[in-house]
């Protein structure tokens, strides 16, 4: 590997499908003072995802004990990212028939600093040259598979921070690493994702929030020009929890000073997500 040679069996990663094939699923989720946000919510979104593909799941619980070990043998950090990785194992040929046993893959990495300016007092975002590829229920799931996203990314200007990826029709789907919400006269919006498009698992939790706060919302199906009459727009993941737009399509937007905007960033600070203090 890399120029070393390995004795016959000596790297199993050679044999699994997760490298061949991108057979496998992900979630990517922040560790907060050694505990993991939306723990339970991320392992379901994991568990459906593996049903639409047919891969045998673990049980939660041997998830959470891979946790445990690996967070007992490291220092204590105030922030971490984990990445779950659920492979379907070992097999040739495009056929999964006789492949397996299931791998999983538990791993941490140092937390992803990003600009604060991000948050206050936003982002520059642009359209993606790059159309999100829509049509079957395996496109809706978080698998190994990314490389729509990557060629989003590398086709979107570095001075972007985000782009706004849409569907072979022209319809507004999710930014490249995160779901999209925009507000226009009091009510978000964000777009419909169930036949491609990834649903996080914080715009869920953003749009509970929401409901929780009397905060009226919408999902559908809309296009570009949408955006156009958008009072508020901002992103949403796992990790950077909100980014407020500022500037797109060639006009400014309150980014941080949005109303709606503003209060979802102060509940996701309380988190412990956006910038170090």
């Amino acid at each position: 590997m890399d120029g070393d040679p390995l004795v016959a069996g000596a790297c199993d990663a050679t044999l699994d499908r997760a490298l061949h094939y991108g057979d496998g699923l992900f979630e990517t989720i922040a560790v907060i003072r050694s505990v993991p946000l939306f723990w339970e919510a991320h392992l379901a979104r994991l568990g459906r995802g593996a049903a639409i593909l047919n891969i045998p799941a673990p049980h939660p619980e041997v998830w959470h004990k891979d946790l445990r070990t690996v967070l007992d043998a490291i220092p204590a950090q105030p922030r971490l990212l984990l990445k779950l990785t659920l492979s379907r194992g070992p097999g040739p040929g495009y056929g999964s028939a006789g492949a397996g046993p299931p791998r999983r893959y538990l791993w941490f990495s140092q937390w992803p600093e990003r600009n604060p300016h991000y948050w206050n007092p936003g982002i520059s975002a642009a359209i993606c040259e790059v159309a999100l590829l829509t049509g079957a229920p395996y496109l809706g799931v978080k698998s190994l598979n990314r490389l729509n996203q990557v060629m989003a990314r590398d086709a979107l200007a570095p001075e972007y921070a985000e782009g706004v990826m849409l569907d072979q029709s022209g319809l507004l789907r999710e930014g490249i690493m995160s779901n999209l919400f925009w507000v226009t006269t009091g009510v978000v919006h964000t777009p419909e994702l169930e036949n491609g498009g990834i649903p996080g698992v914080q715009r869920a939790a953003i749009l509970a929030w929401l409901q929780a706060h009397g905060v009226p919302t919408r999902l559908g199906h809309w296009p570009l020009t949408t955006l156009q009459d958008a009072d508020e727009i901002f992103f949403s993941n796992s990790l950077i929890g909100v980014w407020p737009v500022r500037y797109f399509m060639g006009r400014g937007l309150p980014g941080h000073d949005g109303p709606i905007t503003s209060a979802l960033l102060g509940w996701t600070r309380e988190m412990g997500l956006g910038p170090q203090p």
